[in-house]
């Protein structure tokens, strides 16, 4: 689990940076006034990162960083003056970055700086040089930026790692390399994965015009001369992913329902649609619908209607968190179960049917019960359009029965309705 440890020691800048914190990070957070809190507190926890101030009343020249370091805490430096000495002091010591405090935008960009930190944990780089001695010092600044660093030793082996590995989201890739140069790896990179799926920074210490230009021409998403400095070399990183991951942040919001948070329809049918490239694995296809749903609307408005598909959609979510939700209707629910024997399925439905009725809905303060009727196909072979005709049938069926029950559809009647299409 992620932690955070922010030190500092004014009320007002520990204030604006409690609000901001609470706009942009999702974990636990710890706020220190002094070393010896600090100190306090990580000798309690273990921390992903600190944010720490230079200037402490008992630490009044930068003593909380070189404890941080030395503790082996990935540490951000925040300071309210910063001449030449003191950078390089903090440059050598090792800390990530620093910030000066000079205005609110600052302190933005210092919790902004740290979500990315944060979200590169784990997140895989691969370096592509020839040069041992760069891959070296490259991938100790970015196990600094909490990236998992894998090297190769040319543009070829490189190409095989990303074609093996699609998890790999940062590839630095020098110009003059064996086998294959940076502008070939590149190419041939850009032909499987995307701009918003892997970026791409260009390196070279050669001085010929024009290769800035050319690597990004190719593909990549920024470039780096050799020698490089060290801020220099972070900031490019750290914007590089954090361009990655607002695009990963608006493809993600595209693919939401905005009143319940769940996958919608048009993510629903892309997912499915994969699903069924995969010929040897069976899945099972629910529809589910909430019964007498226009009753919750005439009684408690809209208002209320929109309360009850949240408070449905949770416990959808919760109920099947490791399987895809998606809401594709105004009160139908999709869900994927995948490598999941279909007669097993239709026991966790009963069982979760039997919950959803005894769960205690809350509307306009007053507590109300909630019934469901499902629908459930197994899909394998056949096209979505198929398979959701077949759950669709065994959803009415459910209605026809009384609702509050689930409905099985075979394998036999899908196939049924695939050669008839």
């Amino acid at each position: 689990m992620q932690r955070l440890l922010i030190v500092e020691d004014s009320k007002v800048v520990q204030q604006v940076l409690r609000h901001i914190s609470a706009q942009y990070l999702d974990v636990a957070i710890d706020f220190a006034w002094s070393l010896s809190e600090c100190k306090e507190f990580v000798s309690k926890h273990s921390y992903t990162l600190a944010l720490v101030d230079l200037t402490l009343p008992d630490a009044p020249n930068g003593e909380v960083a070189k404890y941080t370091l030395l503790k082996g805490i990935p540490t951000v430096v925040l300071t309210s003056k910063m001449d030449e000495y003191k950078r390089l002091q903090m440059l050598e010591l090792g800390v990530i970055d620093y910030v000066i405090k000079d205005n609110r935008d600052s302190y933005n960009y210092a919790i902004k700086l740290v979500a990315q930190l944060l979200r590169n944990q784990g997140c895989k780089a691969l370096i592509a040089d020839d040069s041992v001695l760069s891959r070296t010092l490259m991938k100790q600044m970015l196990e600094k930026q909490l990236f998992a660093v894998s090297e190769a030793h040319d543009g070829r082996q490189a190409l095989d790692m990303l074609k093996n590995d699609a998890e790999i989201k940062l590839l630095m890739t020098d110009y003059a390399m064996p086998t294959m140069d940076g502008f070939e790896l590149v190419k041939a990179v850009r032909n499987f994965r995307g701009r918003d799926d892997l970026a791409i920074i260009g390196l070279s210490g050669a001085s010929k015009h024009g290769l800035s230009a050319r690597f990004i021409k190719y593909g990549a998403n920024d470039f780096l001369t050799k020698p490089f400095m060290n801020e220099e070399f972070h900031c490019r990183v750290l914007q590089t992913m954090e361009q990655l991951s607002l695009i990963a942040d608006i493809k993600e919001s595209a693919f939401r329902d905005h009143l319940t948070g769940l996958y919608n329809r048009r993510y629903f049918y892309q997912y499915a649609e994969k699903l069924l490239k995969n010929k040897n694995q069976k899945n099972s296809l629910v529809l589910l619908d909430i019964d007498f749903f226009k009753a919750i609307n005439d009684e408690f408005g809209h208002d209320g209607g929109d309360q009850a598909l949240k408070q449905v959609s949770n416990l959808i979510r919760t109920s099947f968190s490791n399987s895809t939700v998606a809401r594709i209707g105004g009160e139908e629910f999709a869900i994927i179960l995948t490598q999941v024997e279909v007669e097993q399925a239709e026991k966790c439905l009963n069982l979760f049917i039997q919950k959803f009725a005894s769960y205690d809905f809350t509307i306009s303060d007053k507590t109300l019960s909630i019934t469901a009727s499902i629908g459930l196909a197994e899909f394998q072979n056949t096209s979505l359009t198929a398979a959701m005709r077949v759950a669709d049938r065994a959803l009415y069926q459910a209605k026809e029965q009384g609702r509050n029950c689930v409905v099985l559809n075979s394998t036999l009647q899908l196939a049924e309705v695939t050669a008839i299409r």
